[in-house]
C-alpha cells in the first residue's frame, strides 16, 4: 500500500433518540443512509473506509458484511460521539496520511465536495480543512494524521470540534458548492427536509448563487440569469394544468446557471459540463441547448425549450420581445452574413417554441 492515502471515518454509533427511528437504516431512494454516505466516499475515490458502530451495530454490520468497509464496534457508545471518534482514529492504518471525519447523520454531502477538499489538501498541505458554505463551517473536515495522538488522548469534554480549534494555525476553510454540508438529520422533520432535497435533483437557489460566486460571474450576467429564471418560471407556471410534468427545480437552476461561463467559447456546452461534474447532469442537459436548439413542433414543450425562449426574451436584466431583439441583432451584425444566418436560425427556433405554447388550449402566451 502506498504512503499518503486518504481514508474516511464514518460515525454511526448513536442512539438516534431524537429521531424516533434508527437513522443509519432510514432510506434515501433504494439505499440506506449509511450506504448513501459510504457510496459517496467511495465514488470520490476513498478506498479505506472505517465505519464506527455501537447502538444496534450488529444490524448495520450484517447489512454491510460484503461491502469491504471496516466496521469497528464502540462498546462505549453511550459515552457520546467523541468515544466513537477515538475508536475510528485508532483503527486507521499506518499508511493513512489524512482522513475525513463524517457523522452518518449529515448524509448528503456530495462527491464533488469531497473531491474538492482532497484536491485542496494536496495543493496546500494544510493539516485541517473545513468545508464552508457561505461562510458557515460544515462536515466533513479533512484531518492530517499528525493529529491522531491529540485526538486519541483528548479528554473528549469539549468534543472534536473544540479540540481541533486548538490547531487553528494549521487549518483552512474551503468554500464549497454544497449546502448539504450543513444539513444534519436529528429529527423526523430534518429527515423529511433531506428527502425533499435528495429528490429535487437540482442545486438549491443558494447553491446556484454559490456556483455563480465560485466562477466569478459578473453582476450584470447574474442579473440576466435571475431575469431568465423569472421568465422561465412564469412560462412553466402558465403551463401547469395542461398535462405537462415539467421539472421546476431543474429548470430554475438551469436558468440561474445558464451563463455561468458566458465569457468562454461554446459557453453552453462548457456550462453543461460544469453542472455534470458537480453531479447535476439533467440541469447541465437543459443548459447545453440554450444557445442553439432543434424544435419539434409536434412534441410537447420541454424544459430546454422554455429556457431557450426565456433567454431570447431577455436583454441582460430587461424583458425584450423577440421582434425587438432580432432587429437589434440584425443591426449590429448587418455586415456579417454568417452571423446573420445564425441569428435568423435562432430566432426562428424561438418563434416555433412560442407558437407551440400559444397552441395550448386556454393558455396563450403572457409575453406577447
Amino acid at each position: 500500500m502506498k504512503k499518503g492515502k486518504i481514508a474516511s471515518i464514518i460515525v454511526a454509533a448513536g442512539y438516534s433518540s431524537r429521531m424516533g427511528s434508527f437513522k443509519p437504516l432510514l432510506k434515501f431512494g433504494t439505499h440506506t443512509v449509511v450506504e448513501t454516505v459510504i457510496n459517496t466516499h467511495r465514488n470520490a475515490g476513498v478506498e479505506d473506509i472505517i465505519l464506527v458502530v455501537g447502538h444496534r451495530g450488529s444490524e448495520i454490520t450484517e447489512r454491510l458484511k460484503h461491502s469491504g468497509v471496516v466496521c469497528v464496534v464502540n462498546e462505549n457508545y453511550s459515552q457520546g460521539m467523541y468515544s466513537s471518534v477515538v475508536k475510528g482514529v485508532e483503527a486507521l492504518d499506518d499508511d493513512i496520511e489524512t482522513f475525513f471525519m463524517q457523522p452518518v447523520d449529515i448524509p448528503l454531502v456530495k462527491k464533488h465536495t469531497l473531491e474538492l477538499l482532497k484536491n485542496k489538501y494536496h495543493e496546500c498541505g494544510t493539516g485541517i480543512l473545513y468545508p464552508t458554505f457561505f461562510g458557515k463551517q460544515g462536515h466533513p473536515p479533512l484531518i492530517n494524521c499528525k493529529y491522531k495522538h491529540a485526538i486519541v488522548n483528548g479528554d473528549g469534554e469539549r468534543g472534536l470540534k473544540r479540540l481541533l480549534e486548538s490547531f487553528s494555525h494549521d487549518a483552512l476553510c474551503v468554500p464549497v458548492l454544497d449546502e448539504a454540508i450543513l444539513m444534519d438529520m436529528d429529527t423526523q422533520e430534518d429527515y423529511e427536509k433531506l428527502l425533499s432535497y435528495f429528490h429535487r435533483g437540482a442545486p438549491s437557489r443558494k447553491e446556484c448563487y454559490a456556483i455563480l460566486n465560485h466562477y466569478n460571474v459578473p453582476d450584470h450576467i447574474v442579473k440576466h440569469c435571475i431575469k431568465v429564471a423569472r421568465i422561465s418560471m412564469d412560462i412553466l407556471n402558465n403551463l401547469k394544468g395542461s398535462g405537462y410534468e415539467l421539472d421546476d427545480a431543474a429548470l430554475e437552476a438551469a436558468a440561474l446557471l445558464h451563463d455561468v461561463v458566458r465569457r468562454e467559447k461554446n459557453h453552453a456546452q462548457a456550462g453543461a459540463m460544469i453542472l455534470k461534474e458537480i453531479g447535476y447532469g439533467y440541469v447541465g442537459h437543459i443548459i447545453s441547448t440554450h444557445t442553439d436548439i432543434e424544435v419539434d413542433e409536434h412534441e410537447k414543450i420541454t424544459e430546454n425549450e422554455i429556457l431557450y425562449l426565456a433567454d431570447k426574451l431577455s436583454k441582460e436584466d430587461q424583458f425584450m420581445s423577440l421582434e425587438e431583439r432580432l432587429q437589434q441583432c440584425l443591426t449590429v451584425y448587418s455586415d456579417d452574413l454568417e452571423a446573420l444566418r445564425k441569428i435568423k436560425k435562432r430566432y426562428d427556433a424561438a418563434e416555433k417554441i412560442m407558437k407551440k405554447i400559444k397552441k395550448i388550449p386556454g393558455k396563450g402566451f403572457m409575453y406577447g
